[in-house]
């Protein structure tokens, strides 16, 4: 128990452009450690001036003639790409490094993490252990200062797959599994002994993209592993075996595209895909309701104030899956991208508090049902993006090992849901919670006293386990079809105390919508970019299953 509460230094080093990951692990240190002092030190190593910089690009041309000259044509185009709207409403809010904001926590940045004035400032912080996350290549004098050494986060098994980037070598190879290695800094690039590895399977959809999140949660509590053994007294060293893999660096960008093709191929084989004709129509008749009478029609509303507003509803995001219930990590991530570029986004309570109200915008609310395990990552990249969610529990199956109904029917086995304690930390993040019932019970064939135990043992859950934070009084009810409530049950909403009713068969709401009524639209992995605009439009889409 001493060493629990033993006052500890840490300095942390990273790079000027430090990913999201980063802000999320030093947080997470932090929080777990509130008794440690932290030390975040931001820079990169020397800059090379403008001949080194103009060197490093005609390298690159002379040694990707074609691949480079279309990778820059591709970040012009993403250029002229529409801005994001601003992303309304909520409490999801995301720091940059400087701005974490805590009392242990202090930042300091240079243009060179090798200046003296650097290596001043850390010798008289005079650290017990320092954490390179993202950071340059470290120089000796810098990571031997720390009393214990310089532990690195990598993302892969090492000794196998050093350099970058995480995953797209795995992936181009055809492994069959990743992970994650912390190690401490050594002279040799990502060559130390091993403190602690954790091995995860790629899932069967994976892709570069979605491969980045999983790897990200899983160095995060890999990291809090490490820290509590090396606190403890422990100090681990395992030497790397001969790697069986060379170096990589980051792939030309036709390599990249070459292994992004393949994985959709993959992807699309496992889909259906023999109805091509009927597809190509459908995408004609899509296209024109998007872009032809959709654009009409809101201008005609914007005039008016009368712009819908449609509420999605995802479950799980997931690549290890192909169905009714299931989008694919990097697929949701560019469902994100073209909703913050194309809507405003709303939090579900201000949706509710602007009811009546004139809007002249089209805009979108998000959601999630159930509560699958992997909701923690799709929280993780909402928050990244500043974006409100709300998502319904079952909360008899959260936090335990039950399986979903419906997981056992289709699939033969059980899903993970979420935990409690994933639950508390996604509302800490501003994310809020409502009721599905607590055992997933189609309230609409129950009789009215199991659902009504069903609804208020599900409030009582939530409120014992977040307390105000708990939206107990929002019910969405599972399978959402209009067959799935009866209007006895509607009646009764009031009296067991639900304020606000949300459906899943598909449609939008206008300003006076019926709060015990909030139609929602179901999206699954055959929505691709132009299939999610036609449903936040309006189009109804049905869903395969009907599974909810």
């Amino acid at each position: 128990m001493e060493a629990e509460h033993t006052a500890r230094k840490l300095v942390v080093f990273c790079g000027e452009s430090a990913p999201p990951s980063t802000v999320e692990a030093v947080e997470a240190v932090a929080e777990t450690y509130p008794h440690w002092r932290i030390l975040i030190v931001q820079g990169n190593r020397r800059r090379v001036g403008a001949w080194g910089y103009l060197k490093g690009k005609l390298r690159r041309l002379l040694t990707q003639p074609v691949s480079y000259p279309l990778e820059l044509a591709c970040q012009v185009l993403a250029r002229l790409r529409p801005r994001a709207r601003r992303s309304l409403g909520g409490h999801v809010r995301f720091p940059t490094l400087d701005e974490i904001g805590r009392e242990n926590v202090e930042f300091f940045s240079a243009d060179c993490i090798h200046d003296r004035h650097v290596m001043e400032k850390v010798r008289q912080f005079d650290p017990w252990l320092g954490l390179s996350l993202a950071a340059p290549i470290l120089e000796p004098m810098l990571f031997e200062t720390p009393e214990l050494g310089t532990i690195n986060v990598h993302k892969s098994l090492l000794p196998n797959y050093r350099g970058m980037p995480p995953g797209f070598w795995e992936l181009f190879d055809g492994a069959e599994q990743t992970g994650v290695s912390i190690h401490w800094v050594s002279e040799s690039l990502d060559a130390g002994d091993i403190v602690e590895q954790r091995a995860i399977p790629i899932p069967s959809y994976a892709t570069p993209g979605s491969l980045g999140p999983l790897l990200d949660v899983a160095a995060t509590e890999l990291l809090l592993t490490v820290l509590k053994r090396l606190d403890a007294g422990e100090r681990p060293r395992t030497p790397q075996g001969r790697a069986e893999t060379p170096t990589r660096s980051r792939p030309a960008w036709l390599v990249a595209r070459s292994l992004r093709r393949r994985l959709i191929r993959r992807r699309l084989g496992r889909m259906a895909i023999a109805g091509l004709l009927r597809g190509a129509a459908k995408t004609v008749v899509l296209w024109l309701y998007v872009y032809l009478w959709s654009t009409l029609r809101n201008l005609t509303h914007r005039l008016t104030g009368r712009a819908h507003t449609t509420v999605l509803l995802y479950h799980r995001v997931s690549d290890d899956l192909l169905d009714s219930i299931t989008v694919g990590v990097e697929q949701f991530v560019r469902h994100l991208e073209l909703l913050k570029r194309s809507y405003d986004i709303l939090d579900l309570q201000e949706f509710l508090d602007t009811r009546s109200k004139p809007r002249r915008r089209p805009a979108v609310v998000l959601t999630f049902d159930d509560g699958y395990e992997d909701n923690h990552v799709a929280a993780v990249i909402l928050r990244r993006e500043r974006i409100p969610a709300t998502f319904f529990l079952s909360t008899g199956i959260v936090g335990s090992d039950r399986a979903f109904p419906h997981d056992v029917e289709k699939l033969g086995r059980r899903v993970p849901a979420l935990s409690w304690q994933q639950v508390r930390q996604m509302a800490g993040w501003g994310f809020r919670f409502g009721i599905h019932t607590a055992g997933h019970v189609n309230v609409g064939r129950a009789p009215l006293d199991q659902a009504e135990a069903e609804v208020r043992t599900a409030m009582a859950d939530l409120r014992a386990q977040l307390g105000p934070a708990a939206s107990d009084r929002w019910f969405a009810y599972p399978h959402g079809k209009q067959s799935d409530i009866t209007e006895q049950v509607r009646e009764r909403l009031a009296d067991w105390g639900v304020e606000c009713c949300l459906s899943a068969y598909g449609g939008t709401n206008r300003s006076k919508f019926n709060v015990l009524d909030v139609r929602r639209q179901g999206v699954d992995c055959r929505f691709g970019l132009l299939a999610l605009r036609a449903a936040a439009e309006g189009w109804r889409v049905r869903s395969q299953g009907d599974r909810s």
